[in-house]
Order: structure tokens, then C-alpha cells, then sequence
């Protein structure tokens, strides 16, 4: 299984800001192997088209959603990958209903959509799709935001973006998986410690915290990786910076075009 870091920004990063050579984070999201989108935000098509790779995201067959801020969910992205393809989106129905809130009811029914429920698995394309609770809140009460296990051939990839620490409910699931790769969520840094954001975002600490707990029961796969994505650009030091930060902790921080192997 393959994971490429089509962005790894949290909501501060400014598209408009972009300049060509210099380092900068997209928001948040990723695509697996070819055809699996997590996330479908403002930025990947611009991610295509300054990689030189404008057909990255032609073979897209499913995408799943953590939550509908629009950092994460653009419902003109998901036209733009859906209507008339062979595609479907897997999500809380609070993102159908931001579909047709912002694209009428017209556009938004050409979209093939399958309503997800939390702690369910899914079989989307090839993979098994787990999708838990997060620690995270929209404007839309009644929405589920979401943790993905998303498991190929028997390799597993958990992707945490937008939750601080990790619910019960859904720890007891994650802590019985042979996990290959983890994506933690880091929008708060260096600059930014025990931060207010803490009841929805990890901090360094956290980060720290969890990662000794992980290490001392042995949890997960013998050979798991860590990496951590979303991460805000006023409340971090720069991407080296972060790095040599990290570096103890044995913990890589994703950028934008990072391809991983699982």
C-alpha cells in the first residue's frame, strides 16, 4: 500500500501565499495507491498541477471524509471528481448535506454517496475501511467526525487528522490491530505547548505521551511507523526545524509529496 501526502497543513496555510521553490503546506489530505482520496479539500488540484502531475487523481474510485470543514471537504472538489465518474464518496451524511447546501440538491444527487456510520468496517474498492470516532467537532451537531484503519494485504494504516488523543471508543478497536503506519495529527508544535487547542488538536506533549505508551505495551506491528500531518503553520517552527524536533521520538513529519510505502 502506498501513501502520498498531498498536503499536510492545518487552516492556517494560505493557498494565496504559495510560491513556487519554497517550502509550503496544502491542507490536509492523502491519496492510497491511485484510487483511494482521503479528504477531498481546496488544494490538490493545485498539488497536481505544480508536480507536473495533472492525472494523479484520474484513477480516484472512492474517497472517504474525516469531517466537513472546509479544509478538508470542498464540495466543488468532489463535483469536480464525481459527476459523471465512476466515483463515490463514503461519509458522515453531514457532508451530503453540505453537498447539497452548497451545490443544490441538483448536482449533489449526481454524486454517488454512501452514508458511513462510526465503528463500522466498509469494503470500499480493495480495502477494508474502519471508521472510528474522533475527538473533533464541526458546526453541524450531528456529525460524526472521523479516524481511519485502512487495511491492504494484510498492511495497515491508521489516519488520524483533526483529533486530539484518540476516544476510548475507538483506542479499543486501534489498540487490537497489528498497525503498519500512523498518522497522528500535530497541529500544535514547538511554539505552541500545552496550547488551549488541546480539547480537539495534540501538542507535542500529547504526541510524546502517546508514543511512550505505544512503545512500552508493544502495541501494533513490529515494524510500525510513526509520522505526523496537519500541521499549523503559526504555532510550529520551520519543517527542519521540526524534524530535528522529532528526531528522538523517532517520529517523521509528513510533507507535501511525501510518498510512503506501507
Amino acid at each position: 500500500m502506498k501513501l502520498t501526502f498531498l498536503g499536510t497543513g492545518a487552516a492556517d496555510w494560505d493557498i494565496n501565499a504559495y510560491v513556487p521553490g519554497a517550502f509550503h503546506r496544502r491542507f490536509s489530505s492523502a491519496l492510497i495507491n491511485d484510487d483511494l482520496l482521503i479528504d477531498p479539500g481546496p488544494h490538490i488540484f493545485h498539488f497536481c498541477e505544480q508536480n507536473g502531475t495533472p492525472d494523479l487523481l484520474d484513477g480516484v474510485r472512492n474517497i472517504i471524509v474525516t469531517h466537513s470543514h472546509g479544509d478538508h471537504f470542498t464540495p466543488e472538489t468532489v463535483a469536480r471528481l464525481c459527476v459523471g465518474k465512476d466515483c463515490t464518496v463514503w461519509a458522515d451524511p453531514a457532508c451530503k448535506r453540505k453537498l447539497i447546501r452548497v451545490l443544490g440538491e441538483e448536482i449533489a444527487e449526481k454524486i454517488n454517496f454512501v452514508e458511513t456510520r462510526r465503528n463500522r468496517d466498509y469494503e470500499i474498492g480493495g480495502y477494508k475501511v474502519t471508521s472510528l470516532r474522533s475527538n473533533h467537532a464541526t458546526e453541524d451537531p450531528d456529525e460524526d467526525t472521523r479516524l481511519y484503519l485502512i487495511e491492504e494485504n494484510g498492511r495497515i494504516l491508521y489516519y488520524g487528522c483533526d483529533s486530539s488523543w484518540i476516544p476510548t471508543v475507538s483506542w479499543n478497536v486501534i489498540r487490537e490491530k497489528p498497525v503498519n503506519a500512523m498518522v497522528l495529527e500535530l497541529t500544535c508544535g514547538e511554539t505552541a505547548t500545552y496550547d488551549w487547542r488541546i480539547f480537539e488538536h495534540n501538542t507535542p506533549e500529547m504526541l510524546e505521551i502517546m508514543l511512550t505508551m505505544f512503545r512500552k505495551y508493544n502495541l501494533f506491528a513490529p515494524d510500525v511507523k510513526y509520522y505526523v500531518s496537519h500541521l499549523a503553520r503559526t504555532l510550529h517552527t520551520d519543517h527542519e526545524g521540526l524534524v530535528k524536533y522529532l528526531e528522538p521520538m523517532n517520529v517523521t513529519p509528513a510533507y507535501d509529496g511525501l510518498t510512503i510505502e506501507i
